[in-house]
């Protein structure tokens, strides 16, 4: 597909969806793996990011959505 850049008028080619599906022949049969140090680094990282959010509080917006969603489902339950 074409289109032009409303920025400077040029053509940008734009990968056609369809080309990029996989038809099933050309599906790798085993998963792909990450060398271990990078697998160790990447999770040693997702570690440190989770458990901070963990210790953030919730914003008082969230629990007044999550009271207002839980008395929703108790009016539909018929409590």
């Amino acid at each position: 597909m074409v289109a032009s850049n409303p920025k400077n008028g040029a053509a940008l080619i734009e990968p056609n969806a369809i080309e990029e599906i996989p038809d099933g022949e050309n599906v790798l049969e085993a998963e792909p793996t990450l060398p271990p140090h990078v697998a160790s680094l990447l999770g040693e990282q997702l570690q440190a990011l989770y458990s901070h959010l963990m210790s953030e509080p919730v914003p008082n917006r969230f629990i007044q959505l999550l009271a207002q969603l839980d008395q929703g489902v108790k009016q539909t339950d018929g409590e």
